[in-house]
């Protein structure tokens, strides 16, 4: 039987105990808390090496960081040249992981207007394994495809909002994010990778326009490239690797 002068102690301890597993509940929470149940959801594939023909890349395949920004998109700016045309079709969605926290991620189409983006669809893309095993190529199809767009976009994945993953650049840890490469694939030449920060601090599914045109990453590509028909002919993969 307990000693009624250590009463006291004990209900201090259970309260700490108590304490404790209140704000670890509190933090997960914050970390898994992501409101993406809004967002249409289509099941991952992992890719197997063939790259299907009609593809556009930048990448050179070879993930080299994290975009430590927190926060927004990440991916490549598909540029179409001149600005209209020509109309083309995008069907799929394929790219490498530099981290995951849980086994979805966010995916965004952004149609790149003079003075702002708007989402041309967005969607959760599921099964992807958690860090270090989502460091693998995983492909989605969209839950609708766009059939007639003409003019630049950019698409990409959601970079998580989770402030301890600001300033994170390594490769497969718990932070979510595309893979970015250093130098560009086979063609062209030049560099793509850009950003689209939100107007908020976190992802809201609800967000579809934000007054920018994205930033450019400098000397980035990110292992993220879309396949449809008509794409800029600059870009096409017409191989099986």
């Amino acid at each position: 039987m307990l000693k009624r002068a250590g009463l006291p102690r004990l209900l201090i301890l259970l309260l700490t105990a108590a304490s404790l597993v209140l704000t670890l509940n509190a933090v997960a929470g914050e970390r898994q808390a992501d409101p993406d149940t809004d967002v249409p959801s289509v099941e991952a594939t992992v890719l197997d090496g063939l790259r299907v023909v009609g593809t556009a890349m930048y990448d050179n395949d070879t993930p080299f960081r994290r975009d430590p920004t927190d926060g927004g998109t990440v991916g490549n700016r598909f540029a179409v040249n001149p600005p209209a045309g020509p109309v083309h079709s995008i069907a799929t969605v394929s790219f490498a992981v530099a981290g995951n926290y849980s086994t979805s991620m966010v995916m965004t189409v952004w149609d790149v207007n003079p003075a702002s983006v708007v989402v041309l669809q967005r969607q959760l893309v599921n099964g992807i394994p958690q860090s270090p095993a989502a460091t693998g190529r995983f492909s989605a199809a969209l839950t609708a495809p766009i059939a007639t767009h003409s003019g630049s976009f950019i698409a990409g994945l959601r970079n998580t909002d989770y402030a301890a993953c600001a300033g994170n650049s390594a490769l497969a840890s718990t932070c979510d994010g595309v893979a970015l490469t250093q130098g560009s694939g086979p063609a062209p030449s030049d560099t793509r990778a850009a950003r689209v920060n939100f107007t908020s601090a976190s992802f809201v599914p609800t967000i579809t326009n934000v007054a920018s045109t994205g930033s450019d990453m400098g000397s980035f590509n990110a292992i993220f490239r879309v396949t449809g028909d008509n794409l800029p002919v600059e870009l096409m993969s017409f191989d099986v690797d």
